[in-house]
């Protein structure tokens, strides 16, 4: 397994927050990460310190997704710890230093349709662990050949590879507006005080979700309620740009 591994990949380690030596790795190889990267923020563009840059909260998603799969199986909140990304070779963690048995899940990965795959590599503990099984001396490789990503069939395992991120909680915000002050201004605020942006009256609000322009919509009063109808949803350059205007 170490010679497939012996190419430059992005590669995310992370342990279970709490668990010693827990240590997991998640491999992508660079043209599905590259891919990935394309089908996120809608240009091209090869793997290099900067795109992995733009990519890391897509990456950490990832990991959130396999953390709450992981408590679904247990009925537990699982939280990562020690999360690091970067661009090399895989390098075994210390926990599976000891011993020359690897445990690897194989999902695939899709936005839309499927671009890629990732790996997913554990030691034999941690394996059981995720599946909520005792940890036996009896355990060998062939023991979780048939072992399925949270309760998944084998048969299920491409389609539903990335349903563990369905459950991961977003930041949802409706913006009407911005504007900039200066110190003096923000300090002569006051009751009564009327503050001007830069948008005017009848213009679409802009919903953003974890700190990204998706749509956009108009202020709905559903009985005591304010909400929002969509009536525009951004493509990934429109969003992009969007963002680039408001940095």
């Amino acid at each position: 397994m170490l010679q497939e591994f012996a190419v430059p990949a992005i590669v995310i380690q992370f342990s279970f927050a709490g668990k010693q030596n827990s240590t997991q790795s998640v491999l992508l190889p660079l043209d599905t990460a590259s891919a990935l990267y394309q089908a996120v923020s809608g240009t091209p563009g090869a793997m290099d310190e900067t795109t992995l840059e733009e990519l890391r909260p897509t990456l950490e998603a990832i990991v959130q997704g396999i953390c709450l799969g992981v408590g679904n199986t247990r009925d537990e909140v699982i939280i990562a710890g020690d999360l690091s990304v970067r661009l090399g070779r895989f390098s075994r963690p210390s926990n599976l230093q000891p011993t020359d048995t690897m445990i690897r899940f194989q999902l695939a990965l899709g936005v839309g349709s499927t671009i890629g795959s990732l790996t997913w590599v554990m030691d034999p503990e941690t394996a059981h662990y995720i599946a909520d099984l005792p940890v036996t001396s009896e355990a060998t490789p062939s023991s979780f050949g048939v072992l399925p990503p949270f309760g998944a069939s084998r048969d299920d395992e491409e389609s539903h590879g990335l349903d563990i991120l369905m459950d991961i909680p977003l930041d949802i915000s409706v913006e009407l507006g911005r504007t900039r002050l200066v110190v003096r201004d923000v300090v002569d605020l006051g009751v009564g005080s009327i503050v001007e942006i830069d948008k005017a009256a009848g213009e679409p609000v802009d919903i953003i979700v974890n700190g990204r322009l998706v749509a956009r919509g108009e202020v709905v009063v559903i009985e005591d309620n304010f909400g929002v109808r969509i009536t525009e949803i951004l493509n990934p350059r429109e969003r992009l740009a969007r963002i680039g205007e408001a940095a």
